[in-house]
């Protein structure tokens, strides 16, 4: 009962969460070669959440459709537990720059096959909080 609480009070928090939604650039750095691409996507005023918007509000099935992940797989010491969660989700990690107004700024992304994405510290903190019913 209190984990289900919890549960639906962090979800509504973040679903509050205002997030400022619009076409911009995104740099993306594979092999050592940085590229920029044209993207739409969503942050928040703290730039520390970056998500397309049809994960803008932990309803996109692509990120939060397990009801189970393994914990022990996902908390190695020696790996981001974020970029396991992607992994077990079939996601892609990715680190990457998103530019809002004039700067830079730089997080962690989980992208799915249907070109659906959100932050790695989101995938963490819906799936390593306490069991939800």
């Amino acid at each position: 009962m209190l984990s289900s609480l919890f549960a639906m009070a962090f979800t509504l928090s973040f679903a509050q969460t205002p997030l400022t939604c619009e076409q911009g650039q995104l740099r993306e750095t594979t092999d050592g070669k940085t590229t920029e691409i044209k993207a739409f996507y969503c942050y928040n005023e703290d730039k520390t959440i970056l998500t397309s918007k049809s994960c803008q509000k932990l309803d996109c099935k692509t990120a939060f459709k397990a009801k189970f992940i393994d914990k022990s797989k996902v908390t190695n010491t020696t790996s981001n537990p974020g970029f396991n969660i992607c992994r077990e989700l079939k996601g892609t990690p990715q680190i990457v720059e998103f530019k809002a107004g004039q700067d830079w700024h730089r997080l962690d992304r989980c992208t799915f096959k249907d070109g659906s994405f959100v932050s790695t510290s989101e995938l963490v903190g819906y799936y390593l909080k306490p069991q939800r019913d």
